[in-house]
């Protein structure tokens, strides 16, 4: 009697993996402070989020509400 193996999805099958990043992703020159869940500049005591000086998030792709890949515009 021959017995089968059960299967893995397909999308599991072929998904790509990549290595937990184990680095510090704090924003630079920033501390978080818990009470107010939020980034706090240290050289300046303000929000991260109001100040001009911040770096906008970076990324690959620009996902729109509807979950479209914008890449090819």
């Amino acid at each position: 009697m021959i017995m089968k193996m059960k299967r893995q999805h397909v999308l599991l099958e072929q998904a790509q993996t990549y290595r937990r990043y184990t680095g510090d992703l704090s924003p630079e020159g920033c501390r978080y402070d818990v009470a107010i869940g939020a980034w706090i500049v240290e050289e300046e005591d303000t929000l991260l989020v109001r100040t001009t000086a911040r770096k906008p998030p970076q990324t690959k792709k620009q996902d729109v509400e509807t979950g479209e890949d914008r890449k090819s515009e």
